[in-house]
C-alpha cells in the first residue's frame, strides 16, 4: 500500500482531530500496520494526545506490537496510560470468559453447511480428492491465534514499570495504590505462569529502586521479547515540587504489602503436583533432619527440585521473593506481627486511598509464606539465618490460630497444602531448636490448642505425606510438655470426645510413645527410690482403659446391614491401633511385668473383647463373601482386606495374651463366657 492511500498516515492530525483519528485506528490497525504505527508514534505531541488509548487496540496484537507499547510507554501521558491500563486490569479474564461463552455458537456456525442438492463424498468422490490435494497451510490458513493472558499481563506489568516512575506529583502514592488493586485479582488468574510471575515481581523491583540482575532466561515460546526501551518524555503535567509528607514511607509500605499479597497468590497457584505440596518444605526438611529414614532407590524430594524444571522454578521463585522482601527492609519481626495481630482490612479490598504507611496491611498469609522461605533460605541453601528465636507458645501457636481453621469447627485440613506445608515446616523447625515448654497454667491452655488444631489436621488432611507430617508434628509437641499428667489428660481427653477414629488412632499411638518413652527413662534411673514415671506404671492404662476397649457387646449387637458394616469399616483404624498397642504390650515381658496387663486384661475383660472383635469380623467378611452386603466392588474388596488384617492382628494379640499368665487369675473361665451362656 502506498503511503499516499495508507488511512494511518492520509488521516493523521491535524486533517482529523485526535479522537477521529482513534477511531479510524481501531478499524484499520492489523499487524501489517504496526511499523507503520510505530513511526507515526514518533511525534511526542500526538503520542501523549492518543497514546493511552491504543493499549487496548495494541494488546490483542502481541508480540508484534511490543515496539508500539513501548512506544506508548515513553512517550504517552503516563498519567492517562496508567489509568488505562489499570483499566484493562481490571476487567482482566472478562472477555477469555465471554469468548468462552459464545464458543459453541461460533463453532456452530464455522461449521459447513451443505447446499441444497449437494450429495455425500462418496457421490462427488473426484471433489474428496481436490480438497485431500490442496496444501495444508491452506486448509488450515486463518487469523493468527490471539495472545494468552499470560503473554497480556506480562505486557501490562512491563508497561507499569516504565510508567510510574514517569508520573512526577506531589502524591504519587495515590496512582500507585490504584495500580496495586487492579494487579492482585488479575495476577491471580495467571500466577501458574511463570512470565507472569516474573513480570509482578520484576514491576515491584523496578518501583523498589534496586538494582539487582533479572531471572536466568528461560526458554518460553510465550515469552514477550524484550529490548532496551530509549529514554522517556518527561511527565507533560509534572510538577516541580517536594514529595508530600510520608510519601516515601507510604510507597514503601504499599510494595510491602503488594510483595505479601502476590506471594500469597504464587503460593497458593503452586497446587499438590505429584503429591509435592507447594515448596515441599516439610518433607525436604524431614530427609535434611533424618537422611536415616529415606528410602534407598526412591527419589527424595530435595532430588526433585534439583532436577524437575516446573519444580527448581519454585525455589527460584521464592529466592527473588526473599531477596525483595529483604530491599525493601521487611524483616521477621514484622511478618511475625503482622501474623498474630488481629485481622486488617486487605490491599485487594476496596477501600479509600490510604494516606499513612500505618494504614497499609500486610497479608498474614502471605508472610506466613515470607518467613517460611526465609527460614527455608538458610536451612536448605546455606544462606546467612536471618529469623529470630521463635518459641512454641506464644509465636507458632499465633501462627497456627492465623492459618488454620477454627479447631472448633472442625474446619482445620480445609486450607491450602502450600499453606499446610509451610505452617508444619515452621513448626518442626521451632520444635527442633526449642527442647520442652514452660509448664504454667496459661501456655498449658495455648499448647492444648495447639494440639488440637494440629491433631485436627492429621484427622482431616487429604494428602497423606501432609498428614503424616502433622501426625508426627502433633506426636513431637506432645512430648515436649513437661507435665506427664497434662500429656495423660490431652490423649484422654482425645480418645473421650474425639469423633474421628483415625485421630482416636492417633491418640492410642501417643499413648504408645509415651509408654516406651517411659521404660527408656526407667532403665536409665540410678536412684531407685525416684518417683516412676506415670506412663511406667499402670495408672495410665487404667484411666484410659474404658476409652481404649471398646463394650464388647456393642461390637456383636444388632443385624448386619450397610450401616453397620460403614460404622465397623471408619473404626477399623482405631481397632488396629488398639490391637499393635496390646500386642506389644503383652509380648513383652518387662513391659507386661511393668504395667501388670495381666490385671488390666481381667479388669477390662480383654479375652472376651478380643474373641468379640474377632467373631464381629468373621461375621462382616462372611457376608462379604456371600454379597450381603450393598456396595461398590472396591469398597467390599478394601473391606475384604482390613477384616482379614483385624482377624491376624486379633490371633496375634491373643497369643500373646495366653502367655502374660491368665492362667493365674481365678476367673478366666468365667471371663471366657458371655452373658447369655455361649462359649466364645
Amino acid at each position: 500500500m502506498a503511503d499516499n492511500d495508507n488511512p494511518l498516515l492520509k488521516t493523521l492530525p491535524p486533517e482529523t482531530d485526535y479522537l477521529s483519528y482513534l477511531t479510524i485506528l481501531e478499524y484499520n490497525l492489523t499487524a501489517d500496520q504496526l511499523p507503520t504505527l510505530h513511526n507515526i508514534l514518533q511525534d511526542t505531541t500526538l503520542t501523549a494526545n492518543i497514546g493511552w488509548d491504543l493499549v487496548h487496540l495494541l494488546l490483542p496484537l502481541l508480540p508484534a506490537s511490543q515496539q508500539c507499547l513501548q512506544d506508548v510507554v515513553r512517550l504517552g501521558n503516563p498519567r492517562e496510560v496508567v489509568l488505562k491500563v489499570t483499566e484493562l486490569l481490571e476487567g482482566f479474564g472478562e472477555e477469555e470468559e465471554a469468548d468462552d461463552q459464545e464458543e459453541p455458537e461460533d463453532i456452530e456456525e464455522a461449521s459447513p453447511r451443505k447446499e441444497p442438492g449437494t450429495g455425500s463424498h462418496e457421490e462427488h468422490g473426484d471433489d474428496t480428492k481436490d480438497v485431500e490435494n490442496v496444501p495444508d497451510s491452506t486448509i488450515h490458513e486463518g487469523p493468527p491465534k490471539p495472545p494468552s493472558q499470560g503473554v497480556k499481563f506480562t505486557a501490562l506489568m512491563e508497561m507499569l514499570s516504565v510508567l510510574h516512575p514517569r508520573i512526577k506529583t506531589k502524591y504519587p502514592s495515590r496512582f500507585l495504590s490504584t495500580s496495586l488493586q487492579a494487579i492482585l485479582p488479575a495476577y491471580s488468574l495467571v500466577a501458574r505462569t511463570t512470565e507472569a510471575t516474573e513480570a509482578v515481581l520484576g514491576f515491584i523491583k523496578a518501583l523498589s529502586g534496586t538494582k539487582r540482575p533479572k531471572l536466568p532466561p528461560r526458554k518460553s515460546s510465550a515469552r514477550i521479547p524484550t529490548q532496551a526501551i530509549p529514554e522517556s518524555a518527561p511527565d507533560p503535567e509534572g510538577q516541580d515540587e517536594a514529595l508530600g509528607v510520608d510519601e516515601k514511607g507510604l510507597q514503601s509500605r504499599l510494595l510491602q504489602s503488594f510483595l505479601t499479597y502476590v506471594t500469597e497468590a504464587y503460593m497458593t497457584s503452586t497446587a499438590l503436583d505429584e503429591d509435592v505440596p507447594g515448596l515441599a518444605w516439610s518433607s525436604r526438611y524431614q530427609e535434611e533432619l533424618h537422611p536415616e529414614k529415606i528410602i534407598p532407590g526412591r527419589r527424595t524430594y530435595g532430588d526433585l527440585f534439583a532436577e524437575e524444571e516446573h519444580l527448581h522454578e519454585r525455589d527460584t521463585i521464592t529466592g527473588h521473593i526473599l531477596s525483595l522482601a529483604r530491599d525493601l527492609k521487611l524483616d521477621a519481626e514484622e511478618l511475625i506481627s503482622t501474623i498474630t495481630k488481629p485481622d486488617g482490612l486487605d490491599l485487594d479490598e476496596e477501600q479509600e486511598l490510604p494516606t499513612l504507611a500505618s494504614d497499609v496491611p500486610l497479608s498474614k498469609t502471605g508472610s506466613i509464606y515470607i518467613l517460611a522461605t526465609m527460614a527455608a533460605s538458610s536451612t536448605f541453601f546455606d544462606a546467612p539465618a536471618s529469623l529470630p528465636n521463635l518459641s512454641l507458645v506464644p509465636d507458632f501457636a499465633g501462627i497456627l490460630a492465623s492459618s488454620l481453621g477454627d479447631s472448633a469447627t472442625g474446619s482445620t485440613g480445609a486450607e491450602s497444602e502450600p499453606l499446610i506445608d509451610t505452617v508444619l515446616f515452621l513448626g518442626f523447625l521451632i520444635v527442633n531448636a526449642q527442647l520442652t515448654i514452660s509448664a504454667d497454667d496459661d501456655s498449658d491452655h495455648v499448647f492444648n490448642n495447639v494440639l488440637q488444631r494440629l491433631s485436627l489436621l492429621s484427622a482431616n488432611m487429604p494428602s497423606p505425606v501432609l498428614r503424616y507430617h502433622a501426625h508426627l508434628l502433633t506426636s513431637t509437641i506432645l512430648h515436649l510438655n513437661p507435665s506427664e499428667h497434662s500429656r495423660l489428660a490431652f490423649i484422654k481427653d482425645t480418645l473421650e470426645h474425639c469423633p474421628f477414629e483415625n485421630l482416636k488412632a492417633s491418640a492410642i499411638g501417643w499413648l504408645k510413645d509415651e509408654i516406651l518413652a517411659a521404660e527408656k527413662i526407667e532403665q536409665g534411673k540410678k536412684d531407685p527410690d525416684a518417683e516412676d514415671p506415670i506412663f511406667a506404671t499402670s495408672a495410665a492404662l487404667t484411666t484410659l482403659a474404658p476409652f481404649i476397649f471398646p463394650d464388647p457387646d456393642k461390637l456383636m449387637e444388632g443385624q448386619i446391614s450397610p450401616d453397620s458394616f460403614a460404622t465397623f469399616q471408619a473404626n477399623q483404624p482405631f481397632y488396629l491401633a488398639v490391637l499393635n498397642l496390646l500386642y506389644l504390650l503383652l509380648s513383652s515381658a518387662t513391659l507386661s511385668s511393668r504395667l501388670h496387663m495381666a490385671e488390666i486384661a481381667k479388669e477390662n475383660e480383654l479375652p472376651r473383647f478380643l474373641d468379640s472383635l474377632l467373631q464381629a469380623s468373621k461375621r462382616f467378611r462372611s457376608s462379604i463373601s456371600n454379597d450381603e452386603l450393598d456396595g461398590d466392588e472396591h469398597g467390599r474388596n478394601n473391606g475384604f482386606s482390613g477384616m482379614e488384617l483385624i482377624e491376624m492382628t486379633v490371633e496375634q494379640a491373643q497369643h500373646a495374651l495366653s502367655k502374660v499368665g491368665m492362667k493365674d487369675l481365678d476367673t478366666c473361665t468365667d471371663v471366657l463366657i458371655r452373658h447369655d451362656g455361649m462359649i466364645r
